[in-house]
C-alpha cells in the first residue's frame, strides 16, 4: 500500500509542477499583455543586435514615442551619431523626416520601408514600442486558441542590466519555411502582415527579392509558417513591460531588442516631436 501511495506521488509530481509552471505563466502573460495597452508614451534607450542577410548589426538609440497620434523621435548613437529621425502619424505624407548627419547634410523624407532605412533594420520605426508586440502575440493568441497559452512557460526569474525580470519562452517547434504563392497586388509588406510575420526575412529567405515591393503575382516565395520558432521575453517584475525581446529561427538568433532607461508615461509638451525643437538639429 506504501509503495503504491509512493509511486503514485511519484506520478503526480510531474504533472502538478507543469500545471503550476503554465499557470504560473499564463499569469505573467496576462499582465504583461494588460500593461502594455497601458502604455501611452515613453521614453528609453533602444539596444538591437538584428542578423541582416547573415551579418550580426548592432544599433544604439535614443528614442521618445507617443502612441496616439502615434509619434517617434530617434537619436542615433550607433553606427550613425547624431542622425536624427522623426515621424508624425498624419504628417509629412506618411514619411519620416532624417537628418542624417553626413552627407549630403540635407534633411530627407523617406518612406518608413524604404531600403535606404531598412537595409540594416529588420522593422520600421513604426514598430516601435510595444504596440506591434502586442498585436502580434494577440492575433496568434486568437489563431490559435488554448494551445498558443500551452506553448508559452516560465523560465525562472533573472536580473539584467539592475532590473529584475520574469522569463517567458514562448515555442514553436512547428517552426518551418514554407512555399506561398503571391496574389494580385500583394507586397513583401502585406503578405508579412497578412501571414503575421516579419517582412525583412522574406528578404532574407528570397535572394532574389530586391526591395519590400518587388513581387508579382503568381511568383512563389519562400516564407516561414510563424514567425519565430522561440521567443523569449523578459518581464520586468514592478511594470510588467518585456524591455527584452529576443527572437529566434530555424538558424539560430534573429534579433534582440533592449529597451533601459524607461520612463513610463511620461507628459511629452509640444516640442518633443516637431522638427522645431532646438535641441534637435533637422
Amino acid at each position: 500500500m506504501k509503495l503504491k501511495l509512493l509511486l503514485l506521488i511519484l506520478f503526480l509530481n510531474p504533472v502538478h509542477s507543469r500545471v503550476q509552471g503554465q499557470t504560473e505563466a499564463a499569469s505573467i502573460y496576462n499582465k504583461m499583455m494588460v500593461a502594455m495597452q497601458q502604455v501611452h508614451s515613453c521614453s528609453f534607450i533602444l539596444e538591437t543586435e538584428e542578423r541582416i542577410f547573415g551579418e550580426t548589426k548592432h544599433a544604439r538609440y535614443i528614442a521618445k514615442l507617443q502612441v496616439h497620434p502615434y509619434q517617434v523621435y530617434a537619436y542615433s548613437i550607433t553606427p550613425n551619431p547624431g542622425a536624427e529621425a522623426l515621424y508624425l502619424e498624419g504628417k509629412n505624407n506618411g514619411k519620416i523626416l532624417i537628418n542624417p548627419n553626413k552627407f549630403p547634410f540635407i534633411n530627407l523624407s523617406l518612406s518608413p520601408n524604404s531600403m535606404l532605412l531598412r537595409k540594416n533594420h529588420q522593422y520600421t520605426m513604426l514598430q516601435m514600442g510595444f504596440s506591434y508586440v502586442h498585436e502580434l502575440l494577440e492575433t496568434y493568441h486568437k489563431i490559435e486558441g488554448p494551445d498558443f497559452m500551452k506553448r508559452i512557460k516560465s523560465d525562472g526569474d533573472i536580473n539584467f542590466q539592475n532590473r529584475n525580470y520574469h522569463v517567458l519562452e514562448i515555442n514553436n517547434p512547428e517552426y518551418k519555411i514554407v512555399t506561398y504563392k503571391v496574389l494580385k497586388g500583394e507586397t513583401v509588406t502585406s503578405i508579412a502582415k497578412k501571414l503575421h510575420i516579419n517582412d525583412h526575412i522574406i528578404l532574407e529567405l528570397n535572394p532574389s527579392i530586391g526591395d519590400y515591393s518587388d513581387v508579382d503575382s503568381n511568383d512563389l516565395i519562400k516564407v516561414p509558417s510563424t514567425f519565430a520558432k522561440k521567443i523569449i521575453l523578459y518581464v520586468d517584475q514592478k511594470t510588467f513591460l518585456p524591455y527584452v525581446q529576443i527572437t529566434f529561427d530555424d538558424k539560430g538568433l534573429y534579433g534582440r531588442v533592449i529597451m533601459s532607461s524607461f520612463v513610463l508615461n511620461p507628459a511629452f509638451g509640444p516640442l518633443d516631436f516637431s522638427r522645431s525643437n532646438p535641441k534637435y538639429h533637422f
